[in-house]
């Protein structure tokens, strides 16, 4: 029977992706499944992929529309062509089928009537055979010397892989490049950053994502941090609060509250406001034990009127055009394709910051095989196989294109929905870029863009 979305779907989309068929689409109101597509997993899981990911249990079997396992295995024959089915194909129908019995372990043959009758019949005694004991065993022997097996030789070292180069960029490598642009931003020069540390107790009450571009563009987590920063903010605040509501109690009621019993009151007020305020900006580490490299500081009551007076100043000259982007959050379980993942296999992680004479550009390319519940999954390897690559500067633009070389991965991946072998990211540039230097190691690759102009200079300080 196939498979039917109910109306209590909550729209979240956690269940689209990992249809193998792409059966489930958008609808007006919530999703729906196309029968005619709808294998129930069939052929790839054991289980209805839909229904394991959705957190309303709204993905449920029809009742109206049965169908037996082998119209769904030759519907997905059909539907994926490109992928072998063997006999022994993952389907819910056979989930928890008892194994077959093991033979009962084989008996001695019975004696043959002959040799019945031969046993049975009397007959003459057997002479006697008198039995000599055995001879002493000889006095254990010395232990030979073990013959010495040859060291095994030891591994060549792979050669590493030539450094790819494309049309368009320079004779220097990215190391040289970077020393030679460096940045020069305002926010890179020594007043610049001292008025930042100084400021660090206000500038702390920034949202999560401001804070991060500045530290970014600072390049230095000593004279500013996201996470001491928010530290330093929370602990002005408990005095900052207070004065704000002393201030507002001396505004309704007169001066002559300050020197009255009252004012402690208020004084109470205010640092319980600043402790509410602080436990919620920390609730990921409080309530969660995430570690501080992986908390999202809330920011203060403040902050966004503060970010939005700020942002002229920090766009002109913090650098940071594009951040990394926060996919949408959805339903999370074991055995199910983590969000930040899957945009890295459609090449949207990436960064780009404005360095003066050059932009500088990191993309991270896939990291981990997802567990996509096929049964040759077992073969594969949990790290991701590092991916071709081709850069290329075309009318204004960068482009990324990026490529799973493995064919095991290739063969499963353009069946699997959510698993594209291959990306391309196109990247307008606000600049004219007259030339690029690139390097990629550990799944990161850095491309440091030169602005017009840059690119004569870089090459002629190699004179």
């Amino acid at each position: 029977m196939a498979t039917m979305i109910t109306n209590e779907c909550i729209n979240c989309g956690a269940c689209e992706p990992e249809c193998p068929n792409n059966a489930i689409t958008q609808g007006d109101e919530i999703y729906v499944i196309d029968p005619l597509l709808c294998t129930e997993c069939v052929g790839f899981h054991d289980y209805e992929a839909c229904a394991a990911v959705c957190p309303v249990d709204c993905c449920v079997t029809d009742p109206n529309n049965v169908e037996t396992e082998a119209a769904l295995i030759a519907r997905a024959r059909t539907l994926h062509q490109d992928v072998n089915f063997s006999e022994t194909f993952e389907s819910r129908f056979r989930k928890g089928a008892a194994k077959p019995a093991s033979p009962p372990p084989s008996q001695p043959p019975p004696a043959q009537a002959g040799e019945k009758k031969a046993v049975s019949a009397p007959g003459p005694a057997a002479p006697k055979v008198e039995v000599k004991p055995a001879p002493p065993a000889p006095p254990p022997s010395a232990p030979k010397a073990e013959e010495k097996k040859p060291a095994p030789q030891p591994r060549r070292a792979e050669p590493p892989k030539p450094e790819k180069r494309f049309p368009g960029q320079v004779a220097a490598s990215f190391q040289e490049t970077v020393l030679r642009i460096g940045k020069t931003g305002a926010l890179n020069r020594p007043l610049a950053r001292v008025t930042i540390f100084l400021l660090q107790p206000l500038l702390g009450g920034l949202p999560h994502q401001a804070k991060a571009d500045l530290e970014r563009a600072v390049a230095s987590s000593y004279f500013f941090s996201v996470i001491g920063s928010t530290g330093l903010n929370i602990l002005v605040n408990m005095i900052l609060y207070p004065l704000v509501v002393m201030a507002l109690a001396v505004a309704l009621a007169g001066v002559d509250v300050l020197f009255s019993q009252k004012i402690n009151l208020y004084v109470l007020i205010g640092m319980f406001c600043g402790f509410l305020e602080g436990t919620y900006r920390l609730r990921d580490g409080i309530f969660h034990a995430k570690p501080a490299g992986e908390m999202v500081f809330a920011a203060a009551v403040y902050g966004l009127p503060l970010y939005y007076a700020l942002q002229p100043v920090m766009a002109r000259h913090a650098g940071v055009i594009r951040g990394f982007p926060i996919p949408v959050d959805g339903f999370y379980e074991k055995g199910f394709v983590e969000k930040m993942e899957r945009e890295r296999r459609y090449g949207n992680i990436y960064t780009i910051e404005d360095w003066g004479g050059a932009y500088f550009l990191r993309l991270e390319f896939p990291r981990r095989v997802p567990d996509i519940g096929l049964p040759v999954r077992a073969e594969l390897p949990d790290e991701m196989p590092d991916y071709d690559y081709d850069l290329a500067l075309k009318d204004g633009h960068f482009i990324i294109k990026g490529r799973c070389m493995d064919e095991r991965i290739r063969k499963i991946s353009s069946s699997v929905g959510a698993f594209p072998p291959e990306f391309t990211t196109v990247i307008p540039l606000q600049e004219k870029v007259e030339g690029f230097s690139h390097r990629f190691e550990n799944k990161l690759l850095d491309v440091l863009l030169l602005k017009e102009g840059r690119s004569q200079a870089s090459e002629s300080s190699d004179l």
